[in-house]
């Protein structure tokens, strides 16, 4: 097993154990957001059985049936307004009803209906805006914690799988620059290579020769997609190499020695 192979094993690994985390931290929010919609629903119990009231994370929407759509059409929200200063978990600092405006005629029930829903909305807030606030805050206490520990564990796994990919991509970078002066790469299908600013010709195949002294320069031979070997000089070895790299896969064969 080469070293590049076991470095990829390494990095599946740490893969694996973020993927534990993404669903970790999902099944957290999933639960926080629970806690939210028990702790605010109570406030809205003796309101109209027309309505829907749907609460998500710090929101909650009401909707009530209407007779030009096939769907409950949104009455009004209520949103609770975040305290950004609190980067772990959502708390919250007051209550904000967003509603939209509109001029309609008296025998529009529907819309009347609508206003006089959203006074009895403004009678809840305005009685119990501080209550909503502090049982919210509250109810998403013990998730600061589980956010805490999840997202330090990312950090941690994060941090595993970026050093690996340097070592992994230094090592192929390596590779190819071996290839590349030993007899060349050779791409299954066409691919642009630029070896100057304004020069990017469609190539098979690859190889430098002439490498300066300082090992920044060299001459680079290639083959045109239409069968005609062409060359380069005084192209950028690093540029080169860093191209090849983003093209390996389209290698049909890279060394894999360590």
């Amino acid at each position: 097993m080469t070293k590049v192979q076991i470095l990829e094993d390494q990095k599946a690994i740490f893969v694996a154990q973020k993927e534990v985390l993404d669903n970790k931290r999902g099944d957290i929010y999933v639960r926080e957001q629970q806690a939210i919609s028990d702790a605010l629903l109570p406030f809205f119990y003796e309101f109209s059985e027309e309505v829907e009231i749907e609460v998500t994370r710090g929101s909650v929407y009401f909707k009530m049936a209407h007779p030009e759509y096939s769907y409950k059409k949104e009455l009004f929200n209520l949103y609770l307004r975040e305290n950004w200063d609190d980067h772990l978990a959502k708390s919250f600092k007051g209550v904000d009803i967003s509603y939209y405006s509109t001029s309609t005629k008296g025998e529009y029930k529907w819309e009347l209906k609508r206003l006089q829903l959203l006074g009895k909305l403004a009678e809840i807030v305005d009685e119990f805006q501080q209550k909503m606030v502090y049982v919210v805050n509250e109810a998403v206490v013990p998730f600061k914690v589980e956010y805490g520990q999840v997202y330090d564990e990312m950090a941690s796994v994060g941090k595993e799988v970026r050093e690996l990919e340097v070592q992994i991509s230094g090592i192929r970078k390596d590779l190819i620059t071996i290839d590349l002066k030993n007899g060349g790469v050779e791409f299954t299908k066409a691919r642009e290579v630029q070896m100057k600013f304004n020069y990017s010709p469609r190539i098979v195949s690859l190889k430098l020769i002439d490498i300066s002294k300082s090992g920044k320069k060299a001459t680079a031979i290639f083959e045109w997609e239409k069968g005609r070997e062409s060359r380069e000089e005084n192209v950028s070895v690093d540029s080169i190499t860093n191209q090849v790299l983003g093209l390996s896969k389209d290698i049909v064969q890279l060394t894999l020695a360590e």
